[in-house]
């Protein structure tokens, strides 16, 4: 009997493990957008926000570059990378904590600074050892602490709910538990070395050189949709901020597919491309590991045309299922439209950029994301202004198109470069 493919064996963990993370986020918004009012539901996604924004350090200059490197080792050098990767982030928790609480105390709420920084915390740890466990490509081991961290925190603020318990300064707290629980299971399987504490300021300084442009990549990334939360919060306040996070909300739920790909994509590259030596008959090693990395991307894109369809098809159905006929986020069909072909768009352009990761041309992906965040800042404000939400999502489709346009760009010239060799 013909063996499964392996390509398919590991996108379908890959896709399993992240579906498990984005269907837990996905439901955990869906609860608080149908519990609190939009007001306080807004908040929660604006200070949600500000915890993506400040991961964004420890996932571009520890969490790449520990998958970039770990993936290429074997199994006992790997956990000591990782032991190396865990003391790194414990050094980052002090100074972005300390951010965290600068932004409490701006907003004036004093009452989140203690909740999400201790959420924070825990989730960092958790995601650390997360990560090792997918440098190895062992998605499969990092369901376990996943589906107890995401779905654990699932059940608990609907516990908490249907208790008449859960409050806006509560959500952060029922959340930390199921993500100690995710990170001692995650810590239990990798079993990460500390025996090379002489070695961290070396593995310290390989972790910047290659994540560096990660960092800079990222932080753009980054700006280009959550500075759209903190945008719709000072022009018309939280309750718009609710209303875009509910569409988003939904063109979300194609995530585990996007960032399950995402993460997938560079170990793959990473692999194809040392998997043979350079010689005078062999493929550019970008080559081969474009090669490596086009089959996993086809089979990403199929549901994603399946699903996007019914969002732009049937947009008025899928809000109505999910928050209700009555529901202040019931009318957003044409912002749903607009971000589904966004992201659908945004998926090739995400695709490459992966790409460029696992070859260590992140630069690429710099360009590729400053493009699109400057697209959306050129955009975003007049668009708002006449439009609102539908004009945010507007500046979000316009700015993925470019990103296409300029992710095609640097491909093909990397790969007229191979030929032209």
């Amino acid at each position: 009997m013909r063996m499964i493919p392996a390509s398919l064996v590991r996108s379908f963990w890959t896709l399993a493990d992240q579906g498990v993370v984005s269907l837990g986020m996905f439901a955990i918004n869906i609860q608080l957008a149908r519990t609190f009012p939009s007001q306080e539901y807004g908040t929660f996604v604006f200070f949600l926000s500000v915890l993506l924004a400040l991961q964004v350090v420890n996932v571009s200059l520890i969490q790449y570059p520990l998958s970039v490197d770990g993936t290429v080792l074997d199994p006992t050098k790997r956990r000591t990378l990782a032991g190396s990767a865990v003391l790194l982030t414990a050094g980052s928790l002090l100074p972005l904590s300390g951010l965290l609480a600068l932004v409490g105390y701006g907003l004036g709420m004093p009452e989140m600074i203690g909740p999400t920084v201790l959420y924070f915390i825990v989730w960092q740890v958790q995601e650390i050892g997360r990560r090792g466990l997918m440098a190895g490509l062992k998605h499969d081991q990092a369901l376990w602490g996943d589906s107890l961290t995401y779905l654990g925190q699932v059940v608990v603020l609907n516990l908490m709910a249907l208790g008449g318990h859960l409050t806006l300064e509560r959500v952060f707290v029922a959340m930390t538990g199921p993500a100690l629980a995710g990170a001692v299971v995650h810590f239990s399987i990798l079993r990460p070395g500390f025996g090379g504490l002489s070695d961290l300021p070396a593995v310290c300084r390989r972790f910047w050189s290659i994540g560096h442009w990660a960092l800079a990549n990222n932080l753009f990334l980054m700006l280009r949709v959550q500075s759209l939360v903190w945008l719709m919060a000072a022009m018309d306040g939280m309750a718009s901020t609710a209303a875009f996070q509910a569409v988003v909300n939904l063109v979300n739920i194609a995530n585990p597919i996007i960032i399950g790909m995402g993460n997938l994509v560079p170990q793959v590259a990473a692999r194809g491309r040392s998997a043979m030596p350079d010689d005078g008959g062999a493929p550019h090693p970008d080559e081969k590991a474009w090669l490596a990395i086009r089959g996993y991307v086809v089979i990403g894109a199929a549901p994603l045309l399946v699903y996007y369809s019914l969002a732009l098809l049937i947009p008025d159905q899928v809000l109505h299922i999910v928050y209700g006929t009555a529901s202040p986020y019931a009318n957003q069909e044409l912002p749903l439209r607009l971000l589904s072909i966004g992201a659908l768009t945004g998926y090739l352009a995400e695709m490459v950029c992966s790409y460029f990761y696992g070859v260590q041309r992140s630069q690429f992906a710099l360009v590729v994301n400053v493009v699109g965040t400057l697209a959306v800042f050129a955009a975003v404000g007049p668009l708002a202004a006449m439009y609102g939400v539908a004009g945010v999502c507007m500046a979000l489709l316009f700015s993925s198109v470019l990103r296409v346009g300029a992710a095609q760009y640097y491909l093909s010239k990397t790969r007229t470069a191979h030929v032209a060799r």
